[in-house]
């Protein structure tokens, strides 16, 4: 009977972090589901009944609100469930910083959990009315410019960095994310400047001689950037951003096999991000590699970037040909031709050409 009881909780408790999971990713229907599941592991008695009955509540509201909310003033933003939610959103913080979160107002924990939920602009417009209202608060500023820089606000996100800047200048997380923001705008020595210390220092982890790496990089002082980046992911070997800037350098001085390597990792590592598949398939096209790896990135590319299908499957014919399966190529050319937009009419030529080149 105790061991019934204890699996009942342990379901419970993993049914609730998945809706808590997807809820903080403002996927509310899939949450809501989690939650019900949730809800019928407990008895009518239990305590922990009232929380999960006002987290259902809260999805069944806003799956029918959508987005109608994104440009409101925030003043009906207050949502039964939302201290529970800001909760989960800080509970990777250390204790000391989590409090200071606490402390702030109903603006700031609501922008907070826009924020995690990754609705930039919602957040954005909590979190300013929060900093007009709590000017002197450093942690308000750092998430305020952490807002605008997922929004693409970058010169708005880098004037809050620098007032938390200010407020707090031998802070680490607000060096590195002001960091970020320098070397996203092409300030690649300011960049550089900030991260310093905090590396000196031992402190910034993976995180900090990545964004090291892109500053150098930027510099054109390449050699250096690669000693970085190659510092990254002996720090973390799963850091697959840094594989891929790495590959890129390397691709672009010329060292084709070592950036086919490095590439060929930062997808295995990410498969789902298009950037590294694209980078890839090309690499392989442009060069005499394996028609393998660049036929697996495609097919990756196809499922994951959809509007551009037809240029995947011309890849895909072109690395059939070089295989000599001109027959086999003629597939992929002709579905490429039924996909391609009208307003491509050069790339719609070369596929043209391409198919006639297969009949000839």
């Amino acid at each position: 009977m105790l061991s019934l009881f204890w699996n009942r909780l342990k379901g419970y408790e993993r049914l609730k972090e998945r809706g808590d999971h997807l809820f903080l990713g403002g996927e509310f229907e899939r949450a809501l589901g989690e939650y019900r599941r949730a809800r019928s592991v407990l008895s009518a008695t239990d305590h922990r009944a009232v929380a999960i009955d006002s987290l259902i509540r809260s999805c069944e509201r806003l799956q029918d609100e959508g987005d109608e909310d994104d440009g409101n003033d925030g003043e009906d933003s207050h949502y039964s469930g939302l201290d529970d939610l800001f909760e989960l959103a800080i509970g990777d913080k250390p204790p000391s910083r989590a409090e200071a979160y606490r402390i702030l107002g109903h603006d700031f924990r609501s922008g907070y959990v826009a924020l995690v939920q990754g609705n930039a602009r919602r957040a954005a417009h909590l979190l300013e009315k929060a900093a007009a209202a709590t000017p002197s608060s450093f942690v308000v500023h750092l998430e305020l410019g952490r807002a605008l820089s997922l929004g693409g606000r970058l010169t708005d996100a880098r004037a809050a960095l620098e007032i938390a800047s200010l407020l707090a200048p031998q802070d680490d997380e607000g060096r590195i994310l002001t960091a970020a923001v320098h070397i996203e705008t092409g300030g690649f020595p300011e960049g550089r400047a900030r991260l310093l210390p905090v590396i000196e220092r031992g402190g910034g982890g993976p995180e900090a001689r990545f964004l090291l790496g892109k500053a150098l990089a930027g510099m054109n002082r390449v050699d250096e950037a690669l000693d970085e980046l190659r510092e990254t992911v002996l720090m973390e070997p799963h850091f697959h951003e840094a594989f891929f800037e790495a590959g890129r350098l390397l691709r672009e001085r010329g060292d084709i096999e070592a950036a086919f390597e490095l590439l060929k990792r930062a997808s295995g590592l990410a498969p789902d991000e298009v950037r590294y598949s694209r980078e890839l398939a090309l690499l392989v096209l442009e060069n005499a590699l394996e028609e393998e790896a660049g036929l697996a990135a495609c097919d990756r590319l196809m499922v994951r970037d959809v509007e551009n299908r037809w240029q995947y499957l011309h890849w895909v014919a072109e690395l059939y040909i070089r295989r000599g399966w001109k027959r086999e190529a003629r597939d992929p050319l002709e579905k490429a031709l039924l996909l391609v937009p009208p307003e491509r009419r050069s790339e719609r030529h070369a596929i043209e050409a391409r198919l006639q080149s297969l009949s000839d």
